[in-house]
């Protein structure tokens, strides 16, 4: 690539466009906190002296034990995921625009929606989405498409990222939303989508595990949502599939969720992908592209772009969405991730991280102090805590003994005071846990 270096004429005439005197007026967006020391590096080093010195920077970095989740997962990501996506013909993020030209990409995105059918029971998946929270938007303006309707009711106890996003997206629009209140047991219950349901509720959109880790009921939401013939929408996790039902067992319409726990990294947030799985009847409504096998005329497989709704492809007026990247690379890790544990492994690991997540829970609530919020309820990998003790405290103390904490969900609303989601997945052993419960315990 070409590169045209800049004077200080140019710097200053790009300063004076954007009402700033020099570059570091640039950066007071970030919070001094969070800006990196002058490294004050004197010149003439050699290179072996350069990764000497970051390498003893580095090793100040702290590992934490990780007790948080809430849509971000520490989980085991095995050596097999990187060695395939490493690869670097599957280095970028696009779908080939000469696509078929591309077999190999088109086939790894072929089994990645052949994977994810079979995980959630629907028909047809498309390439991937950006995220969960982007994923759980396009359902929603994908039922407000086909049902011609106007409103969308929404679980409270679906991620609250993705409630913005979904409000985000529809913000110009003509489209209502209404929000489902959580009853006392963590989960949304029958009556109150009976009671909200009319001829213009275009989706009922229901995560489960929820926010709170709580598995819903979702088979009986689902009849309920029928009920007015309006979409069920599923939000799930993934993973959770190896142990509970999957959508299309309860008849939701769409599936969406974040694909972070397949096989990519926490990486601060992301990049991860979203998933979406639809019946058959919606397909050619869905966003973005789906690869279909085919053959040739000498009757061999081949794969092609089946569908292309962007509007790239056709007349703006007519797209379904504009998303111009499916995150194909993090959705081939989660292809990966998939074919590498099987279906005896996947169980078993969803198995694991509900089993480790119970004993963390019985371990915890049997401490002074410490309550189970929802008493009753079925979870998966994450569990509600209320406390009486003081929870910055309570993580200030986690944080020095190297351990990332739950998060404090007080500022939810006020149901939620002095309450606190801890997450356990397969990464944790038994004795991380009896150390947090220890430490718990003298606070």
């Amino acid at each position: 690539m070409n590169y045209t270096s800049r004077n200080q004429k140019d710097k200053n005439n790009m300063f004076r466009t954007i009402g700033i005197n020099d570059i570091n007026e640039l950066f007071d967006v970030i919070p001094k906190y969070l800006r990196a020391k002058e490294l004050n590096i004197a010149g003439g080093k050699t290179e072996q002296e350069l990764i000497s010195y970051f390498s003893n920077i580095a090793s100040k970095n702290r590992i934490l034990v990780s007790f948080r989740g809430a849509g971000i997962y520490d989980h085991y990501i095995p050596s097999l995921v990187g060695e395939i996506i490493g690869r670097s013909e599957f280095w970028t993020a696009y779908t080939p625009y000469q696509a078929e030209a591309s077999q190999g990409t088109l086939q790894t995105i072929f089994e990645y929606q052949s994977l994810i059918c079979a995980l959630t029971g629907l028909d047809t998946s498309n390439a991937s989405l950006y995220d969960g929270a982007t994923a759980a938007a396009e359902a929603a303006l994908l039922s407000l498409r086909v049902s011609g309707k106007s409103t969308i009711l929404i679980s409270q106890a679906l991620h609250p990222e993705y409630i913005q996003t979904i409000k985000t997206y529809l913000e110009n629009s003509r489209a209502k939303i209404v929000i489902l209140n959580v009853s006392s047991n963590g989960t949304i219950e029958k009556s109150s989508v009976d009671a909200a349901v009319n001829d213009d509720i275009a989706a009922v959109i229901i995560q489960s595990p929820n926010y709170f880790g709580v598995v819903e009921d979702m088979q009986t939401l689902s009849s309920a949502a029928k009920r007015k013939n309006s979409l069920f929408v599923a939000v799930i996790n993934p993973l959770s599939l190896g142990a509970f039902q999957a959508p299309g067992e309860y008849n939701a319409d769409i599936a969406v969720g974040e694909g972070q726990v397949l096989g990519s990294a926490m990486s601060f947030g992301g990049a991860t992908f979203g998933f979406m799985t639809v019946k058959k009847a919606l397909e050619w409504k869905m966003p973005g592209r789906i690869v279909g096998q085919t053959v040739d005329k000498e009757g061999k497989r081949g794969f092609v772009l089946t569908l292309q709704s962007r509007e790239q492809h056709i007349r703006r007026e007519k797209a379904t969405s504009n998303i111009c990247t499916n995150a194909s690379l993090n959705a081939l890790a989660g292809c990966v991730f998939l074919s590498g544990w099987g279906d005896y492994g996947f169980k078993n690991l969803a198995e694991i991280n509900i089993s480790k997540a119970r004993y963390t829970f019985n371990k915890i609530k049997s401490l002074e102090g410490f309550n189970a919020k929802f008493k009753n309820a079925t979870f998966f990998n994450e569990f509600v805590i209320e406390t009486q003790k003081d929870i910055k405290k309570l993580n200030k103390v986690l944080l020095k003994n190297n351990v990332l904490g739950p998060l404090d969900l007080s500022n939810m609303n006020e149901s939620l005071k002095n309450c606190l989601l801890f997450c356990v997945t397969e990464q944790r052993t038994k004795s991380e846990i009896d150390s947090l419960v220890e430490i718990l315990s003298k606070i």
